[in-house]
């Protein structure tokens, strides 16, 4: 097997870090209901319901199971698969098949269709999503300053005394009021990101505790760390945090995330569903003299949950397209050419908040929708799908010139976003074939392999939905 070459994109990972948790929340064993929203409304599902909670699926089997979803066993989709593909003609792969002990399906009878738009955030956007936002007593105003400036609080104060104001929603920077307290939200677009979006954030630093200066502490900031991780930081402190305890902000998970599922559903946010859910840790520290930076003191103070543009409760398929080999060609042992980089439209959302409030909060590619979800009809079997998949290999990888060898380990019944007009997309059923790199941790958002059939009809459903976003930088 060829060995791959990993040329990352430093700004692309950036915005899929800033917009992800590092890892999925765990499955609910306690039957606690769960919300997402579907169109105007915030909905609560239990165990075995119509939709899935927190990013579940199900482990299906075509046997008598009452825990099984109904779509598994209409579909006759196994709980496992182990199948040899064809693999003629197929450029340099010599051999193919599907390998995985677990084929995740949604939790759920049927399947449906939804159109949605999104694209560029236009004036009128930035009004509604600004004043849906910022509290309507506080006022909306511009922010003429940029995020690198120092600016004072008297220099602010000033901005909201001058309550009235008339503003510019096609400016790229404002700043309002949220329970009370200063934020900035500043747009980034097409001109010079890859993505259509906001980003909200506070306009003052959170204040260092009287114990925490007396330690050195000048900032505050905020991570994410696994217990051995913390464990490994907080031995060498001056004074240490037990790794188990509880979060300083008083509220459980399955309370963090209803509070998060009431800004979205205020903020006008819909079709959404939680997609990772991740305890945060309040890091103190200061900076040395040569710029870099010392932890002093970390607490378990907040959380941060990320959301997906979703159908019925169950978020849509959105892998980063750039390590898949048949796009980008980066296994090809020649030299990496960036034009092949496809960049992906991620409708996702990302939530922070601590014991005093709101955080932060990132929003990419935002989907809307007035339309209800329709059922997709009839969907091809699982056997079928199978058949459909050997049918497209060789046309697929035609021109492949990576590995000789390529395994299905990542196989799953979802919905995919397809462009069908300018700023028009529609969410299709499809079954995705992918291959996962066992190297990076199997982290199912950077496949290197994936073909996907669309489960209505059979036919293959292309990633690169926008050629337009080939070799964007």
């Amino acid at each position: 097997m060829k060995r791959r070459r990993w040329m990352v994109c430093a700004a692309a990972l950036c915005m899929v870090l800033a917009c992800s948790g590092c890892r999925d929340k765990a499955d609910d064993s306690t039957g606690t209901n769960v919300s997402v929203i579907e169109g105007d409304d915030v909905k609560e599902y239990s165990s075995g319901s119509d939709a899935p909670t927190v990013n579940e699926t199900t482990e299906a089997t075509t046997e008598n199971d009452d825990s099984v979803s109904g779509i598994a066993r209409t579909l006759g989709i196994p709980g496992s698969a182990d199948i040899d593909i064809p693999a003629d003609n197929c450029g340099t792969v010599e051999s193919a098949c599907i390998k995985t002990d677990k084929i995740k399906i949604p939790d759920a009878d049927r399947m449906y269709v939804k159109k949605f738009t999104m694209g560029k955030i236009g004036v009128a956007d930035r009004e509604t999503i600004l004043k849906n936002i910022f509290d309507e007593e506080d006022g909306v105003f511009e922010y003429p300053y940029d995020l690198k400036d120092e600016v004072s609080q008297a220099q602010k104060d000033a901005i909201f005394e001058n309550k009235g104001a008339a503003v510019d929603y096609g400016s790229d920077y404002f700043i309002g009021k949220i329970d009370g307290t200063e934020y900035i939200l500043y747009f980034f677009d097409q001109s010079w990101s890859t993505d259509e979006g906001f980003e909200l954030q506070l306009a003052t630093e959170r204040e260092v505790p009287e114990d925490m200066q007396k330690l050195g502490a000048t900032y505050v900031s905020y991570m994410t760390y696994d217990s051995e991780e913390l464990d490994g930081i907080n031995r060498n402190a001056p004074i240490w945090a037990a790794v188990d305890e509880d979060n300083k902000c008083g509220l459980s998970q399955s309370e963090a995330l209803t509070k998060t599922m009431d800004y979205m559903a205020k903020w006008g946010f819909k079709d959404a569903a939680a997609t990772s859910e991740n305890e945060i840790y309040r890091e103190y520290g200061y900076y040395d003299a040569n710029g870099g930076s010392e932890v002093c003191w970390d607490e378990k103070n907040g959380y941060s949950v990320s959301f997906g543009a979703a159908v019925s409760g169950q978020p849509l398929y959105q892998p980063e397209a750039f390590g898949v080999d048949t796009i980008s060609h980066q296994s090809d042992e020649g030299n990496f050419d960036p034009n092949n980089y496809y960049y992906m439209e991620k409708s996702q959302y990302s939530i922070t908040f601590d014991s005093d409030g709101l955080v932060s909060f990132i929003c990419t590619w935002p989907m809307y929708s007035d339309e209800d979800a329709v059922e997709a009809g009839s969907l091809i079997s699982w056997d079928e799908a199978v058949e459909s998949l050997k049918k497209c290999m060789t046309e697929h990888f035609a021109d492949y010139t990576g590995y000789n060898k390529v395994e299905f380990n990542d196989v799953r019944l979802t919905y995919f976003r397809i462009k069908t007009g300018d700023g028009e997309y529609e969410a299709i059923p499809v079954y995705v074939f992918a291959q996962l790199d066992r190297e990076r941790g199997n982290d199912d958002s950077y496949p290197i392999q994936l073909v996907m059939i669309d489960a209505r009809d059979g036919s293959e459903v292309g990633i690169a939905q926008d050629k337009s976003r080939f070799g964007k930088n």
